[in-house]
């Protein structure tokens, strides 16, 4: 493939010399891309509402070491982000925007991690086109934007990996570089658990084992950066450890972290090409040049033990140890694999940096990609012709957004494709700058449009309303079924936007006996719960104050309005 003068005009390389310009630019396609209308539609069940809540009740009862939800100690995760969430509402007041914000901000950083990743281990263009693939990727647009852990643990991975490398690579500060990894891994672990440093050490490990730079441990300084650490995650485990023991050891390493490896926690299983799955969606639309990406990195390489074959090494490594090591996870969830998308951002962008700049062999990867365009395309034509040709019927909450997500599969399927056929034509900025232009058209159609629509999955918020305007500080308000020891049994929604303590029902009986209250009481039920036990409730006077999304608000006595 040539390349013409008109993709990478001479002139232009300066600007590749200018850090503060890459990062601005980098940073106002993020700022557009992970915040715009940020806080404009209602929390997702179930992780966003759970998060906002524990940070809520953080502030309320001024209990920072102990996270807390609906009033009871919550073991799930550490407390980092709840602590910076807090701080957040206790300045700007809760909403959904302050509530997602800081996982917008820290999507923000990982683009940024990137770009100095890329630059340290290539160059400023490698780090800079991996930026731009890294922020205009589907699934780091979708979580960036969502109050989501898997977006700081995986700035917080990045970052660790990065100081690593710059510890690895520089002769001078390295001291200094090595404590910011360990640093950084603590608190990646105060993030989402031991997980956070596991991760970084495994891909280290074999990097070094594989590249035979065992030697480099010595300069690492194992035991001053065992020691930062420790200091940095330590305290907040052992403090609770001390305060709950067993309880907090149970439920927060063993329920939380092995029994989610090892079984398919709270249903949350899948098959096993689960992730292939979440992979391909998920690195939309730059995933038609990952074979592409891959082969040309592997030929760049004499040897392992080479320079170019270290950073080979290094880049493919990492999203490797990644992907392994959650395949044999019997949970599965599509933000485990988060951690996956920088290094795969890097792979593309050195590829496209390379092709800017040099004659880039691709017979094999061509093959490869135009079969995997080819089956996309397929599987999206046969989607779209079930819908349009032979009118399937779809659910009404579903159809209420059908008509803008299928202008979204097709803008992103025909973008794709000429952006595809605009790079086998040596048309490479036309390429690049077609792909992430669709990206940011397809984000302002998502939000704009299509989110509105998918407010009726959500009914909760507006539910929560209705108590909220009229309930009394003695009143207390329910949810049927739940139970008071499980907290994923409740609808966090409910708790987050009454901004009030729910009682869990877990049964018929103690819901008659809820109802049987003196005060007014209030409890959200399920459309399909409320049907079965309708006939026992007759026993006892009851109203319905409104429904909605097949979520059913009764009471024990009416409201005068």
């Amino acid at each position: 493939m040539k390349n013409s003068a008109k993709d990478m005009p001479q002139s232009k390389e300066n600007v590749f010399s200018r850090d503060w310009f890459l990062i601005f630019i980098l940073m106002a396609l993020c700022i557009y891309l992970f915040v715009f209308k940020l806080g404009a539609s209602t929390l997702w069940n179930f992780d966003e509402p759970i998060y906002g809540e524990v940070a809520k009740e953080m502030l309320k009862l001024g209990d920072w070491i102990t996270p807390h939800f609906n009033y009871q100690p919550w073991f799930d995760k550490p407390p980092l982000y709840m602590w910076l969430t807090a701080l957040t509402f206790r300045f700007f007041g809760w909403n959904e925007f302050t509530t997602r914000l800081w996982s917008a901000l820290f999507g923000i950083g990982g683009v940024i991690v990137v770009y100095f990743l890329g630059k340290n281990i290539f160059n400023k263009r490698v780090g800079f086109l991996g930026g731009l693939v890294l922020a205009a990727s589907f699934q780091y647009i979708v979580q960036s934007r969502l109050a989501l852990l898997d977006v700081p643990l995986n700035f917080f991975i990045s970052l660790s990996l990065l100081f690593f490398y710059l510890g690895y690579k520089r002769t001078s500060k390295k001291r200094v570089y090595y404590l910011l990894f360990f640093a950084s891994m603590g608190l990646a672990t105060l993030t989402k658990g031991p997980i956070g440093a596991l991760l970084p050490c495994l891909i280290i490990g074999l990097y070094l084992l594989l590249a035979k730079e065992i030697k480099i441990l010595k300069e690492v300084g194992l035991l001053g950066g065992v020691i930062i650490y420790l200091a940095i995650a330590a305290p907040w485990y052992i403090i609770e450890f001390l305060l709950y023991g067993k309880e907090f050891v149970n439920s927060f390493f063993l329920l939380r972290h092995i029994a989610r490896y090892l079984t398919p926690f709270e249903g949350h299983s899948g098959p096993t090409y689960y992730y292939i799955l979440v992979l391909i969606i998920g690195f939309l639309p730059w995933i038609g040049f990952l074979p592409y990406s891959f082969i040309h990195l592997v030929s760049l390489k004499s040897k392992w033990q080479s320079m170019e074959g270290k950073k080979t090494l290094f880049i493919l490594l990492w999203p490797a140890v990644i992907f392994i090591f959650f395949f044999f996870a019997r949970s599965k969830l599509p933000g485990y694999i988060f951690p996956l998308y920088p290094p795969l951002a890097l792979c593309v962008g050195k590829f496209w940096s390379d092709s800017f700049t040099r004659v880039v062999s691709l017979r094999k990867g061509t093959i490869l990609s135009f079969l995997l365009f080819f089956i996309f395309i397929v599987l999206i034509a046969l989607i779209l012709a079930a819908i349009l040709i032979g009118k399937i019927k779809l659910p009404a909450e579903y159809d209420q957004c059908a008509r803008s997500l299928i202008l979204i599969t097709v803008g992103l399927t025909t973008g794709t494709f000429i952006s595809f056929l605009a790079f086998l034509k040596g048309k490479l900025s036309t390429s690049f700058g077609i792909i992430v232009g669709m990206m940011c058209f397809s984000t302002w159609m998502l939000v704009t449009y299509t989110l509105p629509n998918t407010e009726i999955f959500k009914p909760t918020k507006f539910l929560a309303h209705k108590i909220t305007l009229v309930i009394r500080p003695e009143e207390k308000i329910g949810n049927y079924p739940a139970s008071d020891r499980i907290a994923m049994s409740f609808d966090p929604s409910l708790i987050y936007y009454t901004d009030h303590p729910v009682k869990g029902i877990d049964n018929e009986e103690s819901l008659l006996h809820f109802l049987d209250s003196k005060e007014r009481v209030y409890c959200l039920i399920e459309k399909k719960d409320y049907l079965e036990v309708k006939e026992k409730l007759r026993q006892i006077p009851f109203y319905i104050l409104a429904e909605r999304g097949g979520k059913v608000l009764i009471s024990n006595k009416k409201i005068n309005r």
